[in-house]
């Protein structure tokens, strides 16, 4: 009887001990049609396409999944333009960083309709909830809004800032896609991926990883001396303009 009633303890603590375990069971598992993307002279940009499964939980199927697509971080310099005697001129400087060169958010549905505002700050799940930093501390509240609205604005120009209502789809109840436009002059450098799946606002299931994107061909050994030898690369631009016009002028003196 004493042995029956341990068994009966130990499957009742083992059922305990297991439970949280299987609530925390991943549900989400992806992967994106490229592992490597490469940038020569001549690319316009192309469409990546982020892919996978989720698995229902017991609280039912998953319909609210997050797709992101983050660039190698950078620090910035905003300056704020403003008229003087007609001419408009660059005013106060803002530094912020490090952010994204690159962000790319697609979901299910609206971002505000799917998880709460805290949530989507504590990941940083959209371009409104990005943790950004201002180096320099004595920036008024306003100004920080105005500047942080700036940069997203102009990111956004440039296509290097985007998000996707509606921009997941989920087949069959278990299947997920989603497409991401890769813009030409998108920084160079470790992407990171993250998908997320969310039900009634709670985080069921998470995958991250990451994406090499590189300069290939002759604009790889351009890209390289400009930025880790750049008095080689100043140098040889003169002496290639030099060539050049001396090529010119001698052309026309024949003529």
């Amino acid at each position: 009887m004493r042995n029956s009633s341990k068994i009966i303890l130990t499957a009742m603590v083992l059922s305990f001990s297991l439970t949280p375990m299987m609530a925390r069971a991943n549900t989400i598992i992806a992967d994106l049609s490229k592992d490597h993307i490469s940038i020569k002279s001549n690319f316009a940009g192309e469409k990546l396409l982020l892919f996978g499964a989720v698995e229902a939980t017991v609280d039912g199927p998953i319909s609210d999944i997050i797709v992101i697509l983050r660039g190698p971080g950078e620090n910035f310099t905003l300056r704020k333009k403003q008229k003087k005697l007609g001419v408009w001129v660059n005013g106060a400087a803002y530094d912020i960083g490090p952010l994204p060169g690159f962000y790319a958010v697609a979901s299910t549905r609206k971002l505000s309709q799917m998880v709460p505002p805290n949530v989507l700050r504590e990941h940083s799940i959209g371009a409104d909830a990005m943790n950004i930093n201002f180096l320099s501390s004595d920036i008024e509240p306003s100004e920080r809004a105005e500047a942080i609205a700036g940069f997203i604005r102009l990111k956004q120009a440039r296509a290097l800032y985007a998000e996707a209502e509606n921009g997941v789809q989920i087949i069959g109840g278990r299947l997920f896609r989603a497409e991401i436009n890769l813009p030409p002059g998108m920084p160079v450098g470790t992407y990171v991926t993250e998908f997320f799946a969310f039900q009634n606002g709670r985080l069921v299931g998470y995958q991250t990883g990451e994406l090499p994107v590189d300069i290939v061909g002759t604009g790889h050994i351009l890209h390289q001396a400009a930025y880790e030898m750049p008095l080689v690369y100043g140098i040889g631009g003169v002496v290639m303009a030099c060539f050049m016009g001396w090529g010119v002028a001698t052309l026309f003196r024949r003529r």
